[in-house]
């Protein structure tokens, strides 16, 4: 995703208000010495000056005693520096003084300072409101007779920048090595925060991100997404300014994701035939460079983890047993070789008749020698390459290489398969011989409602995935296994993350087909109900236990006409509410709706042939029969005269010419007509 830089109109977006805090100590024994010093009283540090005596009053509650009746002490002060820079509010002060006592109390905050309040024989609060001024606050007692007590102290207060705490983002993608690419996340729980982040190594920050300058991004908001193609260290603090331009920050997190597009190299002690290995020395890779006349071993800076180091796609050299020893081939296939007479590297399509075979000696911490022809492939530090020094010349300068080998992703089964029809599922394991383990993982599923899941590491290299319940055909659906969190694969220590793709911000980690003999839908309720009598006819509700739709086939088609009458009255299937241009609610919902609604007295008959309506699966559902009384006031037709030619008209006033069997209007009175 790629990150736009913070305009002026996104900074005076993130402008808040940093709320005022309260600082409150209530004392204990023993806090205060009569000697006076210093103290952390309640994470803040205060001065105090020496007493004639400091005691304890365990009776009344009311706290540290300074001086007493045969001891006046005449001044006492408290005083704190650990609010500079910060904003006071207001000081408040809990004292009291002994019976017949006559101590008084202030209270100054930088230049400002209070009244000198009297006080009285039982704990009250003193509050000196100082008008948003900063300063030391300092605490002052006067008296000349008997002792006074300190209960506690109270400081309302904005921070000052560097008091404020802003929660450090936190990287919620698992650290670990990923195959192609990984999307990062990382957020801080101050949602009026912004991250500044870096991708170079460097420590983000907050005053060179101006004008968009430096290595410094943002994300703009209290998330951070990033996609990384290549192995990446993240740093990130988060910032929160306030109205006046303050910035307050957070300490900085990092993370560091392993982005390999071959494989990842671990250590090795032995050679095996066939497999690929990296030589390393001094977190110097060995490469292959080539000129027209012959070749040397590049040194390629790398950084290398505690259990592997990343490959590139032109490192690693495959050795394969021969008669002698080992031929080696680079990334290309290219043989490579010596000469007798110079200590560079050649390399062949084809192996060449002399110096292709190496012999190669591993020790138990991995150091490789591989000499041919008198020459020991060793690390020169001074010229920052590989070279073939002389036999007994690998030392000092000349460093011999370790090995490491080629590690192939490891195989990682799920079972049941990915895309398996299924016809029941309840458990799903995910295994990986080399170790296993789950990350802050959560599994939910698409196509399936009323399922929850449950991740439990049934062993070492075994991941279990259940369902709250059987999934069974009789929904005839298909599944997604969708998953938050990471799988972590565990070969060599290496924690990789399981390669998910992810589409439109979903991994799924599998999916299913549930099918078989799952029963059609049906028709479990009809609104107006059958052999309801209503006022007109005009739109019938259906409800289903599943969503329906309606057959393409027109030769299947509901049929609505009046009882004893061969005429059709013509019905139009809907997914409309009545009367409203919006959709149904309730998906398992279809309608009916007469085209010209029926008014007219007289019984009707509504039939839905089987096949009609079709389920979710494309299953017919079977057909119904409705019947219907329409009654109004009188006939259903405003007004009946007498028509002297005896003409007869239906239940809905129209005149027949040639009247059938049934119920018809004749000169004003409902006539049977056989």
């Amino acid at each position: 995703m790629k990150k736009v830089l913070l305009s002026l109109f996104c900074l005076l977006a993130l402008v808040g208000t940093v709320s005022a805090e309260t600082y409150k100590h209530t004392f204990s024994e023993g806090e205060l010495g009569a000697n006076g010093g210093t103290a952390m009283l309640s994470s803040f540090e205060w001065s105090y000056t020496s007493a004639t005596s400091i005691g304890w009053d365990e009776n009344n509650g009311k706290g540290i005693q300074i001086g007493s009746s045969k001891s006046p002490n005449a001044s006492y002060s408290l005083s704190s520096s650990a609010f500079a820079g910060c904003t006071i509010k207001s000081v408040t002060v809990e004292s009291s003084t002994a019976n017949g006592g006559d101590a008084t109390l202030t209270i100054a905050v930088g230049s400002q300072k209070s009244e000198a309040y009297s006080l009285g024989t039982s704990n009250s609060p003193y509050t000196f409101d100082c008008e948003d001024t900063e300063g030391d606050i300092s605490i002052n007692w006067t008296a000349s007779t008997k002792a006074y007590y300190l209960c506690s102290i109270t400081v309302e207060y904005i921070p000052a920048a560097g008091m404020v705490n802003i929660p450090a983002p936190v990287f919620t993608t698992a650290v670990g090595v990923y195959a192609d690419k990984v999307n990062v996340i990382a957020e801080t729980e101050d949602h009026d925060a912004a991250i500044y982040y870096t991708m170079d190594g460097t420590t983000p920050s907050y005053e060179d991100y101006s004008n968009s300058t430096g290595s410094t991004k943002s994300s703009r908001t209290w998330q951070l997404y990033e996609t990384l193609t290549a192995t990446t260290t993240i740093k990130a603090m988060a910032v929160r300014t306030d109205e006046d331009g303050n910035a307050y920050k957070s300490e900085v997190t990092e993370a560091t994701y392993i982005v390999s597009p071959t494989k990842p190299y671990v250590p090795a002690t032995a050679i095996t035939s066939g497999s690929a290995y990296a030589l390393l020395a001094n977190d110097s890779i060995a490469t292959p460079v080539t000129s027209s006349s012959n070749g040397y071993l590049d040194g390629k800076k790398v950084t290398k983890q505690e259990k592997y180091i990343e490959s590139t796609a032109y490192n690693g050299f495959t050795f394969t047993a021969t008669d002698g020893g080992y031929t080696i081939q680079d990334a290309g296939g290219r043989y490579m070789y010596t000469k007798e007479q110079d200590n560079s590297f050649y390399f062949d399509n084809k192996k060449p008749a002399q110096g292709a075979v190496w012999s190669v000696s591993v020790e138990s911490d991995g150091t490789a020698a591989i000499t041919n022809n008198g020459k020991t492939i060793c690390y020169s530090i001074e010229d920052d390459h590989y070279a073939c020094c002389n036999n007994g010349e690998a030392t000092g300068n000349n460093v011999l290489p370790k090995l490491y080998l080629l590690r192939e992703y490891p195989t990682v089964t799920i079972s049941p398969a990915s895309n398996s029809t299924l016809q029941v599922l309840e458990t799903i394991t995910v295994t990986c011989e080399e170790g296993i383990k789950a990350k802050s993982l959560k599994v939910t599923a698409d196509g399936i409602s009323g399922v929850t899941f449950t991740v439990k590491q049934k062993n070492s290299n075994t991941l279990e995935i259940k369902a709250s319940k059987q999934i069974t055909t009789t929904d005839n659906v298909t599944i997604k296994i969708n998953i938050t969190g990471d799988i972590m694969l565990n070969p060599n220590g290496m924690n990789m993350a399981l390669n998910i793709t992810k589409r439109y911000g979903v991994r799924t980690l599998a999916t299913y087909t549930l099918t078989g003999d799952a029963p059609a839908g049906e028709i479990i309720e009809v609104s107006p109900a059958n052999n309801a009598t209503v006022e007109k006819l005009s739109y019938i509700l259906f409800t289903f236990n599943s969503i329906p739709n309606k057959t393409e086939d027109t030769a299947i088609a509901p049929r609505l006409y009046a009882q004893g009458s061969s005429e059709l009255i013509p019905v139009e299937y809907t997914t409309l509410k009545e009367g409203s241009t919006s959709a149904f609610v309730e998906f398992e919902q279809a309608a009916l709706v007469v085209t010209e609604p029926v008014t007219a007295n007289g019984t009707y008959i509504l039939e839905i042939p089987d096949g009609y309506f079709v389920d979710k699966n494309g299953k017919n559902i079977g057909g119904i029969t409705l019947k219907y009384t329409v009654e109004n006031d009188g006939t259903g037709i405003d007004e009946i005269t007498t028509d002297a030619t005896n003409a007869a008209y239906d239940l809905m006033g129209r005149k027949v010419e040639n009247p059938t069997r049934g119920i018809y209007i004749v000169n004003g009175k409902k006539t049977f007509i056989k």
